[in-house]
């Protein structure tokens, strides 16, 4: 019993030996940092997980959507709508060292995303007509953020340090929804019957409040430039996408001003109700709509970027 007490007591004053020289290496990196500078600037890129929200939710369920018409008429499906859920993330930030801890920044981000697509379905019936609808969309992103925040700094030593910051944005966004819808009408000799073809963008902006946080690592190259990994959450949810919806189809062309509505449409042809998103001056009162509501554009999600840091004075 005592050769194992001693044993416990030998590794426990061990693990304090060892605590305490990090501890000191901790205090005298603290030290040898408040004689550096104070200003810097921080320049990184990467790429970023995005879960845009209500767009991404109507192209789930209009895959679904062409999935219930084609079975329906018996029919088959083409294509897959795709989501965006990957973006680019580039970031400038001013930081300012209050003290060898504790540090604040100003800084301006861009967010850019984009996705091309296409689905539909086909259906071919003897003695009728085949049939072949598609719906093309093309949409993209783009995002400036102006960024407050602090940070929190633990040195390791003069060359390594490791920081967790936190603050608050605001995001001003613009959003392109562009899309072709097409249907063709075929004879059973060859011959077209009928060809609709409609051709609709709508150019959307908006602006809110969103939160970022995350923890990075900073490693010195020389005494003015540090290489500085880095990984963050981000939390944007902007409602009232308004813009100008551009539409070009069945002999017609024009432009209207409003904003973009989210909600669950009733399918005239499978009798469910599916994901809709549309462009109207006000909040529409439709029958076979229902829960209707502001869009929103979720800007949230997660990216890891990489990028240098350069002391300034």
């Amino acid at each position: 019993m005592e050769i194992k007490n001693l044993k416990r007591q030998a590794v426990a004053s061990l693990l304090l030996t060892f605590l305490l020289m990090f501890l000191a290496e901790i205090t005298q990196a603290e030290e040898r940092l408040n004689l550096t500078q104070r200003f810097s600037i921080k320049i990184s890129s990467g790429l970023s997980y995005l879960t845009v929200g209500d767009i991404n939710t109507f192209l789930d369920d209009a895959n679904e959507r062409h999935i219930g018409q084609a079975q329906y008429f018996d029919g088959s499906r083409h294509g897959e709508l795709k989501k965006i859920g990957q973006g680019l993330n580039s970031e400038i930030e001013l930081t300012f060292d209050i003290t060898s801890r504790l540090g604040i920044y100003l800084g301006a981000g861009h967010v850019y995303g984009r996705r091309e697509s296409s689905s539909g379905f086909e259906v071919l019936r003897p003695g009728f007509f085949q049939v072949n609808f598609t719906f093309a969309p093309e949409i993209s992103i783009c995002t400036i953020a102006l960024k407050l925040g602090s940070y929190y700094i633990i040195p390791f030593n003069l060359k390594a340090r490791l920081f967790i910051n936190s603050g608050i944005g605001y995001y001003i966004s613009k959003t392109i929804f562009h899309w072709k819808q097409i249907e063709i009408w075929t004879r059973e000799d060859g011959s077209q019957a009928a060809d609709f073809r409609e051709m609709v963008e709508w150019d959307l902006s908006s602006k809110g409040i969103g939160f970022q946080g995350g923890i990075g690592f900073e490693y010195n190259i020389t005494n003015n430039l540090a290489l500085v990994i880095e990984a963050q959450t981000r939390y944007a949810r902007i409602n009232k996408l308004k813009g100008v919806e551009m539409e070009v189809g069945s002999g017609l062309a024009g432009s209207f001003h409003g904003a973009v509505y989210y909600g669950e449409e009733k399918d005239l042809i499978t009798d469910k109700y599916y994901s809709f998103l549309g462009f109207y001056e006000e909040k529409p009162d439709n029958p076979n709509y229902k829960n209707v509501r502001d869009a929103v554009l979720d800007l949230s999600g997660f990216f890891l970027k990489i990028g240098i840091r350069i002391r300034l004075f």
